[in-house]
């Protein structure tokens, strides 16, 4: 029984489509909640990322834009919702070359494709934040 290369093809490209599809739903169980409070003394919201490297937990801010960073940078001591339980943090920005490129790796290992489509969205100039817990 011989397989045709269209179908070889289409068999190949489903079963890329079902891989990225699991990678994306994935990464949306990792999801955690980051909470602000600005100078006016208002609490903001935002969806992050998150991961676990070098015995310390990192955010990263995809462009230096995200609505939440003001806050964040005026106000360091944040809360981080991670699978039902908040804990609170002093974040740390580190606006480093080598973090940033350390953290970078770090989101694309666990993330993989969910991350390098995010890459894909415009301007790129991530700030790894370094949360130590209070």
């Amino acid at each position: 029984m011989s397989i045709s290369r269209r179908t070889l093809l289409l068999a190949l490209l489903a079963a890329s489509g079902a891989l990225a599809w699991q990678n994306l739903i994935l990464a949306t169980d990792e999801i955690a909640v980051l909470s602000t409070m600005g100078t006016g003394h208002t609490e903001h919201y935002a969806s992050v990322w998150y991961v676990e490297a070098n015995h310390a937990l990192w955010i990263r801010a995809e462009n230096r834009e995200q609505p939440w960073l003001p806050d964040l940078l005026a106000n360091p001591r944040i809360e981080l919702a991670i699978g039902g339980q908040t804990r609170s943090y002093t974040a740390q920005p580190m606006d480093i070359p080598k973090y940033q490129a350390f953290i970078d790796a770090e989101f694309r290992k666990k993330y993989g494709l969910a991350d390098w489509v995010r890459s894909l969205s415009g301007k790129r100039d991530t700030l790894p934040i370094q949360l130590k817990p209070d």
